[in-house]
């Protein structure tokens, strides 16, 4: 087992001009939203096979591999599996804990450069690194973080990672980091969704590299952020669409309950009418050289924490050149988006066995 501790190397960071590749004000005429199956072709349905003695409980984080199979998160169990590109298993591994190569559930998997499978969720805030059939390799300690996701940046990786300690949340230079071998190169990119009352539990954050460019955004404001190699913010990417509703700011104490009514009826039914009026990118992803994004809503029949959230459309851009190709465009029913690559991996049942994935083709 090998296990190294890193420090934190500050890097100093010169702030550009931003450039915008897409805006808001510059939004084209017209964006066509046409039917799912005209700019998507289906290449295949896989069906994800099961150990019946370590079913999967509910189909979490997922990352296409460089061989055509992927890795797999449990949502509900500390568990990753690996897949081969037929959907078969071909291993599993974790078990619920606060020791070395346990979890107390699992916040994102990735497979790094040399084939090494990255996990995060551990107690310690540890990097967790596996072999490719998922035996125990090595993990490195962040002294100054807890990690989340992950994003393969070359040889690199870039990961989300708050402060350990909450009272230095206000210092750290950005959310996201980058990662040399053992060493916090720079950090990069705050949000106003992490400061604004209630926001914070209503939508997450969304990462995804391209070439030498890392796109970052909050779920709940559209557009994108680019981010250099070096951690500089270069531009933004995206336009909502005309009927995207924004997230209401909200002042704190804001669904406190008065009484009457009692405080659980009365924080649900201001809960359940706040998660109805907005919507929020749910996920964001390359396809082939294209940027995705999933765009949906709070499920309002669970107007409580932690919300489940619904894909419900699918947009992208020509990533070079911030075109908007198309938006609005509905994916197939009660369907969830869980990652890009080659295809766009597309969980056409995410309630209940046997777990079918859709790959699908974004056409030129």
């Amino acid at each position: 087992m090998v296990v190294q501790r890193v420090a934190r190397v500050h890097a100093i960071l010169v702030v550009p001009i931003l450039v915008s590749v897409a805006s808001c004000e510059e939004r084209p005429a017209e964006i066509p939203s046409p039917p799912f199956e005209e700019v998507f072709e289906l290449a295949e349905t896989v069906v994800l096979g099961e150990d019946r003695s370590d079913s999967i409980a509910e189909v979490g984080e997922f990352f296409e591999r460089k061989d055509g199979g992927f890795i797999i998160s449990d949502r509900l169990l500390p568990r990753v599996r690996a897949y081969s590109e037929d959907g078969s298993l071909e291993a599993g591994f974790g078990r619920f804990g606060d020791g070395p190569w346990e979890f107390r559930t699992i916040r994102d998997v990735a497979e790094v450069a040399d084939g090494r499978i990255a996990v995060t969720g551990a107690h310690n805030g540890a990097v967790t690194y596996l072999t490719p059939n998922l035996t125990p390799h090595g993990m490195l300690l962040l002294d100054d973080f807890t990690t989340s996701m992950l994003l393969p940046f070359g040889r690199d990786l870039v990961f989300t990672g708050r402060a350990r300690d909450v009272n230095l949340v206000a210092e750290m230079d950005g959310i996201f980091h980058r990662l040399v071998d053992s060493t916090v190169t720079w950090s990069s990119w705050n949000t106003p969704a992490a400061s604004k009352p209630y926001w914070n539990a209503l939508g997450g954050l969304h990462g995804a590299v391209g070439g030498d460019s890392v796109y970052v955004m909050a779920g709940l404001l559209y557009p994108a952020t680019i981010l250099s190699a070096a951690g500089d913010s270069v531009g933004s990417i995206g336009t909502p669409s005309p009927d995207f509703r924004r997230v209401p700011e909200l002042e704190p104490g804001a669904l406190a309950f008065t009484g009457g009514e009692g405080a659980a009826v009365q924080a649900g039914a201001a809960m359940q009418r706040l998660i109805e009026s907005f919507d929020l990118v749910t996920g964001m992803d390359i396809v082939d050289d294209y940027l995705v994004f999933t765009v949906g809503r709070h499920d309002p029949d669970k107007p409580w924490f932690p919300f489940e959230q619904l894909d419900v459309f699918v947009e992208a851009y020509d990533r070079h050149t911030g075109e908007k190709l198309f938006e609005n465009v509905p994916l197939p029913g009660g369907s969830r988006v869980l990652g890009g690559g080659r295809y766009l991996y597309v969980l056409l049942n995410p309630e209940f066995p046997p777990w079918r994935i859709a790959k699908y083709e974004l056409l030129p």
